[in-house]
């Protein structure tokens, strides 16, 4: 048991994982690891279950023991053959292993609450007694592969159909959307409890020194994944025709070394967001699809940085700039032309960036607390009653 263990506290809570809290280097473990403090700040006693799908290293391991009260790793299975022709089924990418290993750890220990991350995990639900069952979606995963392909992208990852995603939520008492429209999509598709529970934003910014030195006008920070390198060329095609074109990128998208014509700085994989952050003027996030929130744009927010980027890159905030919410790639090219010329609408968007980065972590705020208060309630009044009844 780690440091961080405590007695006498709040609920008991199983969470299960395919990818690692540490490192916190791409979206979803970013998210991950700020929930699960969430949920620790309100008294919350977490053990993690990693279904090792990213693998696993002696840092990340010895990391990941030392945050949670207790850490589980559990060796992925090569995955099968897809279920459908054209998709995943649910259960597809959840082996057997995981699901004996969280029922016995659920007969082990008096767990209040099981949280599984994503709906493709949510097989292991069927497999464990516990009063309170939650699915943290992070995405959307129904009808994927078209959204993908009618964005010109080869289909990866996890993709599945409207069926098939019900099935996930059905086996749940509470399911989390991370944004209020795909909240709105869910509790058409399940008759239970969703609630909408952002990503944490750290105001710590707010309380340390301003300073002025960043000697990067504009960076982009972000992983490899399919959608962050369209939006990477998209952005950068448009720069190409443009003056001004003082830019950087960072992070594990480097390593997919795209063909960028304007040059940009490449800072590569980074040991620490800060590394990218202290040193960057204004973060730019030219998001041109996906679903989902993006968590790199909150990142920025809780940095204290200035930031500006399309429409896509603000879903599921509530922005009122204009410079926070730019149509195209084109558009946000054009803003950084402005930008750059103008020092006082340079000022105008960290103030605007500031007020939106505290509105939403009051917002994020209030949802953990309704998230941890549900769990409560829910879980005292089946132990009370001594049964499983859906909420």
């Amino acid at each position: 048991m780690s440091r961080t263990a405590t007695l006498g506290a709040g609920p008991r809570i199983l969470v299960v994982s395919p990818m690692a809290s540490h490192p916190p280097n791409q979206g979803n473990s970013l998210r991950l690891l700020a929930f699960n403090r969430e949920l620790m700040a309100r008294g919350a006693r977490i053990d993690l279950v990693y279904y090792g799908m990213e693998g696993l290293t002696p840092d990340a391991e010895a990391a990941m023991r030392m945050a949670w009260n207790d850490f589980v790793f559990v060796p992925s299975r090569p995955l099968g053959r897809q279920s459908y022709a054209t998709d995943w089924g649910i259960d597809d990418w959840c082996s057997d292993a995981l699901c004996d290993v969280v029922d016995r750890l659920a007969a082990e220990r008096s767990y209040d609450a099981i949280i599984v991350n994503y709906t493709w995990m949510s097989r292991v639900l069927e497999f464990c007694d516990v009063p309170v069952k939650v699915v943290d979606t992070h995405d959307m995963f129904a009808d994927r592969r078209d959204k993908m392909a009618e964005a010109g992208l080869d289909p990866r990852w996890f993709f599945t159909s409207v069926a098939e995603e019900r099935k996930a939520f059905a086996r749940a008492d509470i399911v989390i959307g991370i944004q209020d429209t795909e909240s709105a999509l869910i509790a058409e598709r399940f008759a239970g409890r969703v609630l909408t529970v952002g990503h944490p934003l750290d105001l710590g910014f707010l309380l340390a020194e301003s300073d002025p030195d960043r000697p990067l006008p504009f960076g982009y920070f972000a992983s490899g994944n399919p959608w962050n390198k369209r939006s990477a060329l998209a952005l950068d095609a448009a720069l190409a025709a443009r003056p001004y074109r003082n830019w950087a990128i960072a992070g594990t998208i480097c390593e997919s070394r795209l063909p960028l014509k304007t040059a940009p700085l490449e800072l590569g994989r980074l040991d620490h967001p800060r590394d990218f952050y202290d040193h960057v003027a204004c973060v730019v996030n030219p998001m041109i699809g996906g679903t989902g929130l993006k968590i790199k744009t909150i990142e920025a927010l809780s940095h204290g940085r200035p930031i500006i980027g399309t429409t896509a890159a603000f879903e599921g905030l509530r922005p009122t700039h204009p410079f926070h919410g730019f149509a195209t790639a084109e558009a946000l090219a054009d803003g950084m032309q402005d930008y750059a010329a103008s020092p006082s609408l340079a000022e105008e968007v960290a103030g605007a960036s500031r007020r939106l980065a505290v509105a939403y972590a009051g917002e994020v705020a209030g949802q953990f607390d309704t998230l941890i208060g549900s769990i409560e309630d829910v879980s005292h009044d089946r132990r009370s009653q001594g049964r499983q009844e859906p909420v």
